[in-house]
């Protein structure tokens, strides 16, 4: 919800008396700091009313209206003055013809409170100042035709209102002593209009009436509990809402039934804005034009989206969604954890979203099958685990999928390589030596397989076999693999195994395996010293002798029996570089060493170290580049 107060002004007479009110309403919320906008659309003369009051630049509405349709809300913020603004009207037509709510939206951001001053006249079918309302102010003097133009007014009012609008009756007497109607006393106070004038006034004379029922009158408007329905079951905020779009979710799911062959997501918000405007006429439920807004975007994520964390996905800052239970949803920002705000309402609802990934992969979860891995329509990689595995409710966790594709220009930029370590990488990549990436989880081992992967020439053939498709390679002749899961009947399951082997049958000028987890690290092996040169794959290790003793104890799950030593060998002839990535406390992700792999006289392998990053000095250190290796 908006934190913006809405405080409506209706003005049922001529007479001057409100402008003291308004003025002093403006100097005292300067006073307390509170950004406040007001817009006076009392008259085409009212500009005149507030240059008697010393305001140095009068803005007209009309001219705005027109502004911002033509600038952003960044640009609209520069124009307007952050901290107070008046605005007056020149033309009528242009106000009723323009869509006003469009225009608030814009300022809610911006201002603590905004005023908007009216007269009777406006109260009319096109003038639909109760979508916004959440005070309304109604002033009148305590003569004959005064008091039945309140009275009118109040009818007009009673007809459109809903209870969640608040109204606070200002009554004006003769003798200049007026009083601000309360539930329960009335305050008075002497009507000085020519010190008002003054802005020093407000804040020098604290014993004046006028000055304490100037405070009194904003702290019954600060301290106002909001109501956000008309209906009288839905009462209490939080726990209303809540009930309210549950109703909601459940008779739009019904309705939504009839639109089942309409795929389109922005056709499918569209359906569901107007049936729910349907849905709220039915129920009889008037809500605040920014409330009712956020209510069909929360239903919306809910029914074409993944709920409460479809801002998240959205959010191109946040590289990884971590959801542990119902309450706890983490994120993953320039390498660093943080905690949200948010949380999903029930168990259900979460297990909703996970419903709803695993079925857009053909996957599925249950009991009898607590986990699965996915993605999301954009790459992004899915993985979730359920009861009985898990003991604190369903787990979620999304590695994002980034739009912008990062080049080893923007790894210089951030520190993680220099230009020297991106040439030999280069080099190696042209000259086909084969390369394995390795680093723990997160460190960014598949981005940088991508870049690596660029280097390649535009006339090989480039197979790439990965458990969740990532790899976005840019070259022409590309054939993508993707692994598939076990199906409900538990058949059609494809591995990285079966790919791997099925490729070689392809003519592939290039292999690039995702991830080497399990048995199909051997044949990787295998294809590499069998003339499948400049092939890639990644590996979870912390370092680079770490990621040959894991390679070593995959390979051994192949089932094939070959001694230990073999498979150590096959190593040193197949890989012939490592890079190691690391990830630092700080967020941040190095390039920490790149190591040549070499057999040495006893036909197992050395490591030759070629860069290494010295932490201390904060810069990466060439080694040793070994004569005729590239």
């Amino acid at each position: 919800m908006q934190n913006s107060r809405f405080i409506s002004v209706i003005q049922a007479d001529n007479s001057v008396y409100l402008n003291t009110l308004l003025n002093g309403l403006m100097k005292i919320f300067s006073y307390r700091n509170k950004k406040t906008i007001l817009i006076d659309l009392r008259g085409t003369s009212c500009d005149v009313v507030w240059k008697l009051y010393g305001t140095e630049k009068i803005k007209y509405i009309d001219y705005v209206l027109g502004l911002i349709e033509n600038i952003n809300k960044q640009m609209l913020q520069t124009y307007l003055n952050g901290s107070q603004e008046i605005l007056c009207i020149k033309n009528y037509d242009i106000i009723l013809n323009k869509n006003l709510n469009y225009f608030f939206e814009y300022l809610y951001p911006i201002y603590d409170n905004i005023i908007l001053v009216t007269s009777d006249k406006l109260l009319n079918d096109n003038f639909k100042i109760f979508e916004n309302t959440d005070i309304m102010l109604l002033p009148f003097i305590n003569e004959p035709v005064s008091f039945d133009n309140y009275k009118l007014n109040v009818g007009k009012i009673l007809k459109k209102q809903t209870t969640d609008i608040q109204i606070i009756p200002l009554k004006f007497i003769t003798n200049n002593i007026f009083d601000i109607s309360t539930d329960k006393n009335d305050i008075t106070f002497d009507y000085i209009d020519n010190e008002v004038l003054n802005p020093a006034f407000l804040f020098k004379d604290q014993s004046n009436k006028f000055v304490q029922s100037l405070k009194l009158l904003v702290e019954k408007i600060n301290n106002i509990k909001e109501h956000n329905y008309t209906y009288s079951d839905f009462y209490d905020l939080k726990q209303n809402y809540n009930k309210l779009k549950e109703k909601l979710h459940f008779d739009l799911l019904e309705k939504m039934k009839r639109y089942s062959t309409v795929s389109e997501q922005n056709k499918l918000k569209e359906i569901i804005l107007q049936q729910t405007e349907s849905l709220l006429k039915i129920y009889k439920i008037n809500l605040k034009f920014h409330l009712k807004k956020q209510l069909i975007k929360e239903l919306s994520d809910d029914i074409v989206g993944l709920g409460v964390i479809e801002d998240l996905i959205s959010d191109d800052t946040i590289s990884e969604i971590m959801v542990n239970g119902t309450e706890k949803i983490y994120i993953e920002k320039h390498g660093k954890l943080f905690q949200t705000d948010i949380c999903f309402q029930n168990e259900k609802k979460l297990k909703t979203v996970i419903d709803k990934i695993a079925s857009f992969a053909g996957r599925h979860i249950d009991e009898a099958s607590p986990l699965v891995d996915a993605r999301l329509k954009d790459g992004s990689r899915v993985n979730a685990i359920i009861a009985p595995v898990v003991l604190n409710g369903p787990i979620l966790t999304i590695r994002k999928f980034s739009k912008h594709k990062l080049s080893y220009s923007d790894l210089i930029s951030f520190g993680s390589i220099n230009e020297q370590m991106i040439k030999f990488l280069k080099l190696a990549v042209e000259k086909k030596k084969n390369i394995l990436i390795s680093g723990g989880t997160g460190t960014g081992k598949t981005t940088f397989l991508n870049i690596l992967s660029g280097f390649i020439g535009k006339d090989e053939r480039i197979i790439t076999i990965e458990d969740s498709a990532e790899l976005q390679l840019q070259q022409k002749h590309v054939i993508r693999l993707e692994a598939r899961a076990k199906s409900i009947e538990n058949t059609g399951e494809i591995t990285i195994r079966q790919l791997l082997i099925n490729s070689l049958r392809m003519r592939p000028d290039r292999i690039i395996v995702g991830e080497c987890r399990s048995a199909e690290t051997l044949d990787m092996l295998q294809a590499m010293n069998t003339g499948h040169d400049g092939s890639m794959t990644t590996v979870h290790s912390n370092s680079c002798s770490d990621a040959i003793s894991r390679l070593v104890v995959m390979a051994l799950t192949a089932g094939v029996e070959l001694p230990e030593k073999s498979i150590t060998s096959m190593i040193a002839s197949a890989i012939n570089i490592i890079v190691q990535i690391k990830r630092f406390p700080d967020g941040t992700r190095k390039i920490y060493e790149i190591v040549a792999l070499e057999k040495d006289k006893t036909c197992i392998y050395k490591l030759i170290p070629i860069f290494k990053y010295d932490e201390e000095n904060k810069s990466f250190n060439i080694i040793n580049i070994p004569e005729n290796f590239i």
